[in-house]
């Protein structure tokens, strides 16, 4: 018996509907089989709550996998700038810990 995996879709200021990720997923699930379980759960904060999410929120959800849908137009993303400090790379940032990725030089 395989394990389920819990997946949560996360989108600042509702710029994308995740129920198009979520169908994605289960269009790869039924491809692979019943070897392929999980669970979703769609998380929208907005901006003002960017701060709250990445040091509160984020750490105390359970989750095996997440995907974070930005929309394409943002000026700039720096997830991966280690001082960035701001925005959407404190959430990366926060997702890559609870997901129990660690950074590697």
């Amino acid at each position: 018996m395989s394990k389920s995996l819990k997946i949560h879709l996360f989108n600042c200021d509702r710029t994308y509907k995740l129920d198009a990720v979520e169908d994605w997923l289960n269009g790869a699930k039924l491809k692979l089989g019943s070897g392929f379980e999980f669970s979703v759960e769609k998380q929208y904060f907005s901006l003002a709550e960017m701060s709250e999410w990445s040091s509160s929120t984020i750490p105390g959800l359970q989750m095996d996998l997440a995907v974070f849908v930005v929309h394409a137009h943002e000026s700039r993303l720096s997830i991966n700038e280690v001082n960035a400090g701001i925005g959407y790379a404190k959430i990366y940032s926060a997702l890559l810990q609870a997901t129990g990725e660690r950074k590697s030089s």
